[in-house]
């Protein structure tokens, strides 16, 4: 019987193309926007190589300092190293703690030590901390410590993609290269990090310590330095935001001439995405950005399903006396019901499969607007279409249109038979 209704609501679909188009791509057009909007939050906040602990990890990128004498702003900008020195590395809510910086000039130029090769990189200095936030695939050699950054040693770790590049080959441990024409020891290779962890990314990483400007101000409190704090398991944001608290306020008694305003960092992930956190010091509640894009994803699956409903009951309407016909013969109210939902489901079926097609085109398409980061972009991979997402936006559109198709169908099944049969 339902194999039978699947075949008869086909052949009115084929009857009805215009009226079937339009119901489709209202359904996909919702499940579409939905997967984008899921997808682009995916790869945002969740946890992907080898920024694995981003659910426990906050950032501290932005400090005002502000004179003390007469509360006026000096400065607004990332963080210096006494700062973190002082405030962030001793906290002990924290697993770990890790300073970063990006090279101020831009992208530096690698070479090979005979010139033949080179080849311009993004660059990040670290410290030895940076390694155990972040968990990279080591291909060959291992990560720099403690030893490396106090020695200031010039040592690097590279990407495999610039390994095979300078060399043609990962196994370069030991091998030495240019870095904008200062000499490198390679000490280890690791795999290529995408674009998305942009906590991690760069070609090469870099101690500090070695050849990365650590030039602080305003009483150490301004400089060129990020910060990330890997929380201890089962510590939350507030107990995190409290002791950073707490130690700052004991950092501004000791300086003498400003104090550090950090507003109401460290953020989350998710904070640093949906509300901007990643250049600002305080941020829009979450609660009220959730809701907002709640609302947008409440509309846009309500779009299809109001569509479906009047279309549902204006083909009812033309179907009266066949409906009309058939409960003369005995069928019944769940007869007719079934046939009208089963109809419907193959719409939304039809709909979710395309709705799947376009949200991958729509990202290939408007890849430059919709995955642009701070960092430039990144090609599409399969891990970013998430098959629990997909069955999740199908079902809710299912349901609403079920729903919407449910109203009219109970109407037509329950009108008396000669009136059925007498409607034109």
């Amino acid at each position: 019987m339902i194999k039978q209704y699947f075949k008869q609501a086909w052949q009115m679909l084929k009857e009805n193309k215009l009226l079937s188009i339009i119901s489709i791509l209202g359904t996909a057009l919702a499940i579409c926007m939905i997967m984008i909007i899921m997808i682009l939050y995916e790869v945002n906040t969740a946890n992907i190589s080898p920024e694995i602990h981003r659910n426990r990890t906050y950032s501290l990128s932005i400090a005002e300092a502000i004179y003390k004498s007469n509360d006026q702003r000096y400065s607004y900008s990332s963080i210096g190293l006494p700062f973190i020195k002082e405030c962030l590395y001793p906290l002990e809510s924290a697993e770990t703690v890790t300073a970063v910086m990006r090279n101020q000039q831009g992208k530096l130029l690698a070479t090979t030590m005979d010139g033949h090769t080179e080849s311009t990189v993004e660059a990040l200095y670290t410290d030895a901390a940076f390694w155990s936030v972040f968990a990279f695939d080591f291909i060959t050699g291992q990560p720099y410590d403690e030893a490396i950054i106090d020695g200031g040693t010039y040592t690097v770790i590279i990407n495999e993609t610039l390994a095979r590049k300078l060399f043609g080959t990962t196994d370069v441990v030991g091998n030495e290269i240019k870095l904008d024409h200062i000499i490198y020891t390679i000490r280890g290779v690791v795999k290529d990090v995408s674009l998305y962890a942009n906590k991690a990314y760069a070609d090469v990483w870099i101690p500090y310590s070695a050849g990365g400007n650590t030039y602080a101000f305003a009483d150490g409190i301004g400089g060129n330095f990020n910060c990330y704090i890997l929380a201890s398991k089962g510590i939350g944001k507030k107990i995190l935001e409290q002791e950073v608290a707490n130690r700052v306020a004991s950092f501004n008694a000791q300086t003498p001439d400003f104090r550090a305003n950090i507003g109401s960092q460290p953020f989350t992930q998710t904070e640093v995405w949906l509300g901007g956190g990643g250049g600002a010091i305080t941020i829009q509640n979450l609660s009220s950005i959730f809701l907002r894009y709640g609302i947008i994803i409440v509309l846009l699956l309500l779009v299809p399903a109001l569509n479906l409903s009047g279309i549902t009951f204006a083909q009812i309407r033309k179907r009266m006396s066949e409906l009309g016909v058939r409960r003369s013969f005995g069928a019944t109210t769940g007869d007719i019901l079934w046939q009208v939902l089963t109809e419907n489901l193959l719409l939304t079926l039809i709909g979710g499969a395309v709705g799947l097609v376009l949200s991958y085109a729509g990202l290939v398409i408007f890849r430059d607007w919709l995955l642009i980061t701070s960092l430039g972009q990144s090609g599409l991979t399969g891990g970013m279409f998430s098959p629990v997402v997909f069955l999740i936006a199908i079902f809710f559109c299912l349901v609403m249109n079920l729903l919407s198709a449910t109203v009219p169908a109970w109407r037509v099944s329950h009108a008396s038979i000669v009136k059925s049969i007498r409607e034109e």
